[in-house]
């Protein structure tokens, strides 16, 4: 028989005309954090939508120390018409950022020291490259927008000396980089279900996944109201912070919002009148976040830094402000830990991976937390790549105990429908899901509560049948056990 070895259990499933040095520096009370420089970039515009257009008048990146004197600011990307995503090695010692060059040049990505110097560029391709992050091993993982006027993009890995770039999201997406967790996932948001345009999306919610592209899954599961989440950030305590928005809108803004460690919701941080963008760690305690004023006093919807107390709920100290350009995306200049490495799963010389459930008749969505109809088995629908359209890829059979098991073609997106006796669809899956080479992807149920753990038994479908069922494999050799 053969086994799966280990079955993950998913959450859910400027040089700028007029970008001159013109700046106020605040020395803020004695609650400011003293601890290091920050880096952060500046724009006279700052815009909603398309993530390649946030500054659509061009943006740098700047270096000031907090507390210095009104002025103190050093341009860092002096060559650049757009820089932005600034991101400091866990050394210290180096910066990561998108740049572009001119207006017409695409988004690439770039490292640099922290005084501007020793610029490399990273990649080199035809899309829009940005929102980068370091990941360990001398890796970083970035994201490609693609196709003009498009709402897609995908996940990359790259390493940091250019070469060995590689896709780690697969399918329709418009998955964005968010950070990277210290237990070493990567924080993505996205809309969903996975697979809808940015246009009707009923939310844009937070995803994680591993640096192979593995273990695909929600962050929470938050699908009763429209929620647009994105600038998310790791704390200290493991919680997060991200700005939330109640719809996409014309404003990229919103409220500042925290998920603790355990819990199955997230709650407001501060006024929720008032408007934040690009919260970053900044202490123990204590964030940098874009903070806009609303009212006549700020004409130009300009963003300023202050520090934010996340133990007291409580905006703090101005920290910088420019009197023509917004002030965002800032970061300390500071040593860190380098999250932790997984060792990736991913069997390249396999095309096939499997997905395991144990009980399809458990759901959220139905009363008492069941559907009551009997389940016989279990439509897969595949997303051809070119051109795009979704097909059927074939169905297995479900055990009497909700249980299926299936082996499908990897890097390839697919979804779930289950089926009655008479082959009526009783559920179906709305967002297109992968696995990858090997991969062995496991659910309690269909859309189960996250808070339950799965029942301590030997699911039919693994005593029943020697190998799983397999699907669109017809030309795949079987792997040997």
């Amino acid at each position: 028989m053969r086994l799966p070895k280990s079955i993950w259990l998913p959450p859910c499933l400027l040089l700028v005309t007029g970008l001159g040095a013109s700046a106020v520096v605040l020395s803020g009370p004695a609650e400011t954090p003293n601890s290091s420089d920050i880096i952060f970039a500046q724009a006279p515009v700052v815009a909603a939508g398309d993530v390649r257009a946030r500054f659509p008048q061009g943006s740098r990146l700047v270096r000031a120390r907090i507390g210095s004197q009104p002025g103190s600011v050093l341009n860092l990307t002096t060559e650049f018409f757009g820089a932005a995503d600034p991101q400091v090695f866990f050394d210290g010692t180096k910066v990561l950022f998108a740049g572009k060059k001119d207006r017409q040049a695409h988004w690439q990505i770039w490292e640099m020291n922290v005084d501007g110097t020793g610029k490399r560029q990273m990649t080199h391709g035809e899309d829009d490259c940005l929102r980068p992050a370091y990941l360990p091993r001398d890796q970083v993982v970035f994201t490609v927008a693609s196709g003009e006027g498009s709402s897609s993009s995908q996940l990359r890995v790259i390493n940091r000396d250019g070469s060995g770039v590689h896709p780690i999201s697969f399918g329709p997406s418009n998955l964005q980089v968010e950070t990277v967790l210290r237990d070493g996932r990567i924080l993505v948001s996205g809309s969903w279900p996975v697979g809808s345009s940015a246009s009707s999306a009923a939310s844009r919610l937070l995803y994680t996944l591993r640096s192979d592209g593995t273990a695909l899954g929600a962050f929470r599961c938050e699908h009763g109201q429209p929620s647009f989440a994105t600038e998310a950030e790791e704390l200290d305590d493991g919680s997060v912070v991200f700005i939330r928005r109640s719809h996409p809108g014309s404003d990229l803004a919103g409220e500042l919002r925290q998920i603790r460690q355990g819990a199955s919701d997230n709650s407001p941080l501060g006024s929720p009148s008032a408007v934040y963008w690009s919260p970053r760690r900044l202490g123990p305690d204590k964030l940098i976040v874009a903070r806009r004023s609303v009212g006549p006093q700020n004409p130009t919807r300009r963003f300023d830094l202050y520090a934010f107390d996340v133990a007291k709920g409580q905006i703090g100290a101005l920290i910088y402000r420019d009197t023509s350009l917004s002030s965002v995306q800032a970061v300390a200049l500071a040593a860190h830990p380098a999250p932790r490495w997984f060792w990736s799963i991913v069997k390249p010389e396999l095309k096939e991976g499997y997905f395991i459930c144990l009980d399809s008749h458990s759901s959220a969505d139905s009363p008492k937390g069941r559907t009551s109809t009997p389940i016989a088995n279990v439509r897969v629908i595949i997303l051809e790549p070119e051109p795009s359209h979704a097909r059927l890829l074939g169905q297995a059979p479900v055990e009497k105990d909700g249980s299926f098991y299936v082996a499908v073609p990897s890097d390839v997106p697919v979804r779930f429908e289950l089926l009655d006796a008479a082959g009526r669809v009783i559920k179906a899956q709305r967002s297109w899901i992968w696995t990858r080479p090997g991969e062995e992807n496991g659910c309690v149920g269909c859309h189960e509560d996250k808070a339950m753990a799965p029942p301590n038994r030997w699911p039919l479908t693994l005593r029943r049948f020697d190998t799983p069922t397999r699907l669109g494999l017809e030309n795949v050799p079987e792997v040997a056990h």
